[in-house]
């Protein structure tokens, strides 16, 4: 990488990158530490150093270590021990009645909330039956609805994409297929809540999947969502080296 970011180029979008022109000496400075580290990015890159696109998302979004709020969760969902994880279960779990947690459709929340500034996740979708069967990664509202059947949608305050039997659609209003081939199965989700934007970023090979521009966050507190399908299981990986 070279040159300042605006004459880069750079798979994540023109908006992110705005308000971002770095000096050449302290952009190269930065990537040169961490390739001369040989930092390894996550569980899934194996012993591989940082790509480009990877050291660009590491320099432009904080990471966030994301975990998941039990007192949110359906009762159809199992979390694991840590709250990293979650998987779907045809049985109900005996849990506590509670006004945070969703009732009906099978979603749970992220502890973290967030107001300002700009943050980002790794969702990795887990074994082969959670290619094949169906889930939603993305945010809420704080506020989003616990209770009843849930319109997964901006209008709802969820802003999210959905694996459906090996296929992603964003949850737009009408919900917008997805032409990706292949499908990834670990993706990037970066909040900028300054400017009002979600995007999802293939975190295989920093290619943008979606970005919700202008979502209606209300000035409220913005939390990772997820729902889960039939045998459907992710992992929230650390956005942190």
């Amino acid at each position: 990488i070279s040159g300042h970011f605006e004459k880069a180029r750079c798979p994540f979008p023109s908006c992110f990158l705005f308000a971002f022109v770095w000096q050449r000496k302290k952009m190269q400075s930065s990537v040169s530490i961490l390739q001369h580290n040989k930092v390894v990015w996550g569980s899934g890159m194996g012993s591989e150093a940082l790509s480009s696109h990877q050291i660009l998302l590491l320099l432009l979004f904080p990471g966030e270590q994301v975990t998941l709020d039990p007192r949110t969760a359906h009762p159809m969902l199992v979390l694991s021990q840590d709250k990293s994880s979650v998987r779907w279960e045809s049985k109900w779990q005996h849990v506590p009645k509670a006004p945070e947690r969703f009732d009906t459709s099978c979603c749970v929340l992220g502890r973290e909330e967030f107001r300002e500034g700009r943050h980002y996740w790794e969702v990795e979708v887990e074994g082969e039956k959670g290619k094949y069967s169906s889930l939603a990664v993305g945010v809420a509202r704080a506020s989003v609805k616990r209770k009843g059947e849930i319109n997964m949608s901006p209008e709802e305050g969820i802003w999210a994409v959905q694996y459906n039997e090996g296929q992603l659609t964003s949850l737009t209003s009408p919900p917008t297929p997805l032409s990706l081939s292949p499908v990834p199965t670990r993706i990037w989700v970066c909040l900028d809540c300054t400017q009002g934007q979600v995007s999802f970023i293939n975190a295989d090979n920093g290619v943008e999947i979606y970005t919700f521009k202008e979502a209606s966050f209300n000035g409220e507190s913005i939390r990772p969502w997820f729902w889960l399908g039939t045998n459907a299981q992710l992992c929230l990986r650390g956005g942190t080296l």
